[in-house]
């Protein structure tokens, strides 16, 4: 089960998420807890893990012509 806790400025929001088959691709941490950005969450969503060996690496190039 996925569970994000937000906050919104004036509460908090729950938003939980449970498969009916399968299970999220979490990474094995001592700590339960952490921060993931919105791409990471898309990700586990696609049933994919939050570190997918094989993508690409997002470039941010310093020069555009």
């Amino acid at each position: 089960m996925l569970k994000i806790l937000q906050w919104d400025g004036s509460g908090f929001w729950i938003l939980m998420k449970r498969l009916d088959r399968d299970s999220f691709h979490w990474p094995d941490t001592p700590d339960e807890l952490q921060k993931v950005t919105l791409k990471e969450i898309h990700w586990l969503c696609d049933g994919l893990s939050l570190n997918p060996s094989g993508a690409f690496e997002e470039r941010h190039p310093k020069i555009v012509i």
